[in-house]
């Protein structure tokens, strides 16, 4: 193709056709910028489409990410909630006179409501991927960039509060364990990991239940557990659904884009 446009100026020139000539050449010119124009028109098709696919593998990741974590954090509420309701039966009990009260009941109480703790650990696999290789910027919602990086921003605060939560429940604790006779509940409990022989301390373990300063330190771990459902867990929930609507918005049909 370049040898013919060679052949035709040298004609022209032969020709002494000197105007014809810088006519051609100015077309030629034109029709070469026309070309590469093209060209890069292409070049930016496949751009956007390459993006636009990593945009729909991204946010396909994302859904099945944040369906999962909504899981893990029902269930984390609903765990709480469990311990913080056994830590309030565990205060009807308390008070200057010990009431009747069965040995193997409270000691389930006891169990359920200082062994176990909740903790909120979601995936965060495709989230880090995300981070570390700058791919959040496929993403061409900015509110969804947003709400991305807020929720991020929220598990620092959940996991201060759940710190928080365990520290209340251990100083509960150890005036259970300093008044108490943890040996003795080892027995009394049947599904215990230690079946230890019994003890050969006074029957009556319960003093700490007549502690003051105990029935403080457990409504204190009470309140802090209600708090990390309340103003923690459960917005960060409302937020999750949330942020899986605004992901399926942004969605296509074919969750890899076009081809």
């Amino acid at each position: 193709m370049i040898k013919f446009f060679r052949v035709i100026r040298q004609k022209l020139l032969s020709e002494n056709k000197f105007g014809k000539y810088i006519l051609y050449a100015l077309g030629e010119i034109i029709l070469v910028v026309i070309g590469i124009l093209i060209a890069l028109e292409i070049n930016n098709a496949n751009d956007v489409r390459k993006n636009n696919q990593q945009e729909q593998q991204l946010l396909f990741s994302l859904l099945e990410e944040f369906e999962v974590n909504l899981s893990l954090l029902d269930s984390a509420i609903q765990r709480n909630e469990k311990i913080y309701n056994r830590a309030i039966n565990i205060g009807e009990f308390t008070g200057p006179k010990l009431p009747s009260l069965s040995e193997k009941e409270l000691s389930l109480l006891l169990v359920g409501a200082f062994k176990y703790e909740s903790r909120y650990v979601p995936n965060l696999g495709t989230l880090n991927e995300m981070n570390n290789s700058g791919k959040l910027s496929l993403i061409k919602d900015p509110d969804l960039r947003k709400a991305i990086s807020e929720w991020q921003s929220q598990l620092e605060l959940i996991h201060n509060q759940e710190r928080y939560v365990v520290e209340r429940r251990d100083i509960s604790q150890e005036f259970f364990i300093k008044y108490g006779n943890f040996r003795r509940h080892l027995d009394i409990i049947d599904d215990a990991l230690l079946d230890p022989t019994p003890s050969r301390f006074p029957d009556n373990d319960f003093s700490f239940l007549e502690h003051q300063e105990f029935e403080s330190n457990l409504f204190l771990f009470i309140v802090a557990s209600i708090n990390l459902n309340k103003a923690f867990y459960e917005p960060l929930q409302n937020q999750t659904n949330e942020l899986i609507e605004q992901i399926k918005d942004n969605m296509m049909a074919d969750p890899v884009g076009e081809k």
